[in-house]
């Protein structure tokens, strides 16, 4: 029964999030759209699939978050205090701020490897959506969850921040992640280079061109500028997204299958197959 209460209440903590999301973007789209006329909702099976990954997730999360960190602390410390008291010392505030830059480091160099062909096959779930929007934050395939915000949180809890601070990040990290993924034409003008914006990061997602394998910060793309991944022409607006495979599947258990599934590479195109 203990299974059912934790479910229950993971579904009832993540419900006034969607409503709230859902109602404050919803405005914003309407009134500042990045692409015209591309709206969450307007595809049913992707806004089912969305809100699948939505509340399944954080379960996920959950679990393996706990029981990576009660083996860390097992295995790295055998019984004495985790980390280090210096940074459990520090106002909740100060740990914060830490937090972002040391997490966003992390996700960097996390998410380039998750573009390299050895791994490309989960992250191809995040990039899946073609009518990109708020909701396709959530789409992340369970291993790219555990490598990247699963292990990544671990590790900050294990270097001694207190789980306060990662709590009081939970919120912004949330509504951050759902606002740079949002159908919005803000590109914060001259903070482009300090913090992640919705046009910045649908760069990230679009489907061909120049931008593909850029804009990898999570938060702050001064990381991109360093390493050269920084994508953001002026005037200019990305239009098409994807995975770039016409083919992949739309439905929550197809992709969770569709990296250990050897799929037949879609045809050329011919005078016999090509549409019309």
């Amino acid at each position: 029964m203990n299974w059912i209460i934790t479910v229950g209440d993971s579904f009832l903590a993540t419900l006034p999030w969607l409503v709230g999301l859902g109602a404050g973007f919803a405005v914003l789209v309407r009134l500042m759209p990045c692409n015209k006329g591309m709206f969450w909702g307007s595809d049913p099976r992707a806004a089912v699939t969305d809100l699948l990954y939505w509340f399944i997730g954080p379960l996920f999360v959950r679990v393996a978050k706990t029981f990576l960190l009660a083996a860390g602390v097992a295995l790295l410390f055998g019984g004495r205090d985790a980390g280090l008291s210096a940074l459990a010392n520090l106002p909740i505030w100060g740990q914060c701020v830490l937090i972002l830059l040391l997490q966003d480091i992390c996700l960097y160099g996390i998410h380039r490897f998750f573009h390299t062909p050895r791994a490309w096959s989960f992250h191809a779930v995040h990039h899946s959506p073609r009518l990109l929007d708020w909701a396709s934050a959530s789409r992340n395939h369970f291993v790219n969850h555990l490598f990247s915000s699963i292990l990544v949180d671990v590790f900050v809890l294990l270097l001694g921040f207190q789980a306060e601070a990662l709590i009081a990040l939970v919120p912004f990290s949330m509504i951050y992640s759902s606002m740079v993924h949002a159908n919005l034409n803000w590109t914060f003008g001259p903070f482009r280079y300090a913090f992640a914006s919705p046009v910045f990061h649908r760069w990230h997602h679009v489907s061909e061109g120049e931008a593909i394998d850029k804009n990898f910060a999570s938060t702050f793309p001064i990381l991109d500028l360093i390493f050269g991944t920084f994508y953001m022409p002026v005037g200019q607006l990305p239009e098409r997204f994807g995975n770039g495979d016409v083919d992949y599947p739309e439905d929550f258990w197809g992709q969770f299958v569709s990296p250990f599934v050897k799929r037949e590479p879609a045809p050329e195109p011919t005078p016999q197959n090509i549409p019309g």
